[in-house]
């Protein structure tokens, strides 16, 4: 197997340089014979994946050109990570929001840590959507009730939350235990058979995801629209500010 630790200090978030690393790495692992199950994990004690940095926001150019190139680029990445044909874990033992939820959600299984990481996609607090597939894979994921609680509600789920709303395979009771619960799912995938596995994942992935390229071109206009709103100015002005946001819904 394969162990990917994620380490992009100071707290492991998402851009174009990782988005660029994260495909090239996908690549490997597809033509690595070798590798027959991947475990992704995170080298930040507190972190597993942030989203984007909330700080570059009011710096970003929001024209929608270059919003729509931001999101799409977060959403193909996602994709090929999906659809990997290896069968990959992640080891949760730091918060996964944001986009580290969305990246989550593109792996097979899910081992998260109890007594301290939550796992969620609060975009909305900030008046913002999902932007890297998150609307469409949480409610395949749970289903359409329990995501859009999720996602209206930008709730922030505990290990055993998400464990019992089906967000994550099992838990850890530490990160060793969390890592080595990862590893020892991971070990059993490498032991199945490589070919009957991979067309396990392809025939599951594709019944699924008849619509999840329309789905994704949905979420990016929802992005964009968001984005490009004065709420979702006033909910990162509000959060740098450390104040409660003031949403009027322009």
């Amino acid at each position: 197997m394969a162990i990917v630790t994620i380490d992009k200090p100071p707290a492991n978030t998402l851009d174009f340089a990782l988005y660029d690393e994260i495909t090239s790495l996908v690549g490997q692992l597809e033509e690595d014979d070798s590798v027959r199950a991947v475990v992704f994990a995170s080298a930040h004690p507190r972190l597993f994946i942030s989203g984007a940095d909330i700080k570059d926001m009011e710096s970003y150019d929001r024209s929608p050109g270059p919003m729509t190139e931001r999101v799409h680029k977060a959403q193909s990445t996602f994709l090929r990570l999906q659809r990997l044909a290896k069968p990959t874990v992640g080891a949760i033992a730091g918060h996964a929001l944001g986009g580290g939820c969305e990246f989550s959600l593109c792996l097979d299984f899910r081992v998260m840590m109890r007594g301290g990481p939550t796992i969620g996609l609060p975009e909305v607090n900030l008046g913002l959507v999902p932007g890297g597939g998150g609307t469409q894979r949480l409610s395949r994921l749970v289903g359409r009730g329990k995501a859009l609680e999720l996602l209206m509600l930008g709730s922030r789920l505990d290990a055993d939350e998400a464990l019992d709303g089906g967000l994550v395979t099992s838990v850890g009771s530490d990160s060793e235990d969390t890592m080595s619960q990862a590893l020892q799912l991971a070990a059993r995938l490498a032991d199945q058979a490589p070919l009957a596995v991979r067309l396990i994942k392809q025939a599951v992935n594709e019944g699924l995801d008849g619509d999840l390229d329309r789905g994704l071109r949905l979420e990016r206009t929802a992005v964009v629209t968001a984005l490009l709103s004065d709420d979702s100015r006033e909910g990162v002005a509000a959060f740098l500010a450390k104040r409660p946001p003031r949403f009027e819904g322009r």
